[in-house]
């Protein structure tokens, strides 16, 4: 919190607070709202989940039944459990939207948009969207199988303000799912495919669920 500025000078409380704020919401809210989702699909697709269990399971053997600790290059090799956790952040579309400003007119299906207007894309729709992604209601990590198509597949924003965490993101999502499936069990109580917004997408209600360790 003594962090000192470029001009030495100390930041302020309001400084101080507002990058609390932007590292609660950026670097745990939404993590956090990415691995909810993916609990709730891996219960939903048992079919999905035995996939990702097995290949946990052979990286657990692999670490003396977790004696020993992941490596990166493991992670790196999570090729089912990576798809799933592109799919369920497609699906879910944690982050709603971003704001850019256009740089030039632009003529967009018929519509003007002026320079220097705001333009707000929402990504949700971007990734529902059946002319990107085939059957886009349906979870379907396989899609996954093939790269998508350039900017149609956006969880952590694009250019250069895309979110500089993304990579951890993944690395904490990944290593959290390892740990889950080789050492726990769990029920969802009621699975609901409704969505809420606080601020980020979460299953509406929250994700009520019973866990058991195996």
């Amino acid at each position: 919190m003594g962090s000192k500025e470029e001009n030495r000078g100390t930041l302020t409380t309001e400084q101080i607070a507002d990058n609390v704020i932007g590292v609660l919401f950026a670097a745990q809210d939404t993590t956090a709202s990415a691995l909810t989702w993916i609990l709730k699909y891996l219960h939903d697709y048992p079919n999905v989940l035995d996939i990702v269990k097995a290949e946990q399971i052979k990286i657990y053997q692999a670490n003396d039944c977790g004696k020993k600790p992941l490596t990166w290059t493991q992670t790196r090799n999570m090729n089912a459990t990576n798809k799933v956790m592109l799919e369920s952040l497609r699906m879910a579309s944690i982050l709603p939207f971003t704001f850019r400003e256009a740089v030039a007119d632009v003529d967009y299906k018929g519509y003007l948009i002026p320079k220097g207007w705001k333009v707000m894309p929402l990504f949700r729709n971007i990734h529902h969207n059946a002319e990107f992604f085939q059957d886009p209601d349906k979870f379907n990590p396989s899609r996954f199988e093939v790269a998508p198509r350039p900017n149609t597949f956006l969880p952590f924003g694009n250019g250069v303000h895309a979110c500089p965490g993304n990579e951890l993101a993944k690395i904490e999502i990944l290593v959290l799912i390892y740990h889950l499936v080789t050492n726990y069990r769990w029920d969802v109580i009621d699975s609901s495919d409704e969505v809420e917004y606080s601020p980020f997408a979460v299953p509406k209600r929250g994700l009520p669920a019973k866990i058991w360790r195996l």
